[in-house]
């Protein structure tokens, strides 16, 4: 049985591939094995701990997932990379979360803070602004 066989078949198999990855290298048969698996963690796993992980045949599993958090890490990850991370941003736009909007502008490379900033200007709770001007002023003082 091929290695991307038995890494699909058993998803321990793909944790431990994963954990092993930087010890054991890159591997494609481990690319399509966890794009097979369709898991939206091993995909952001996979894209965060590989820079040979092609993302954009990643980024549908994790466009997928329930947790806002793993559509937020991999797009700091894709956005890092230089990658388009417009899908990922409608998604944490479109969620209504104030407090991931303001992370996604400031920490995500590539994001439409002006397209955020209107978001948040739609939401009721006026706090989200005030975050997102501190997080801007304090990303200015830092580089």
């Amino acid at each position: 049985m091929s290695q991307a066989m038995a890494l699909r078949a058993a998803p321990l198999s793909l944790v431990e591939a994963l954990c092993r990855l930087r010890e054991q290298g890159w591997s494609e048969d481990l690319q399509r094995a966890v794009v097979a698996a369709g898991d939206p963690e091993f995909a952001y796993r996979l894209a965060h701990e590989a820079p040979q992980a092609e993302l954009e045949s990643l980024e549908p599993i994790i466009l997928l997932s329930p947790d806002l958090r793993i559509v937020f890490d991999f797009a700091v990850v894709k956005g890092e990379r230089g990658g388009d991370v417009s899908r990922l941003e409608d998604v944490i736009v479109e969620s209504g979360d104030g407090g991931l909007m303001v992370l996604f502008a400031a920490d995500v490379d590539g994001a439409d803070v002006d397209r955020i900033e209107n978001a948040l200007r739609a939401l009721p709770d006026t706090k989200f602004l005030r975050h997102l001007d501190l997080e801007l002023h304090q990303r200015e003082w830092s580089r």
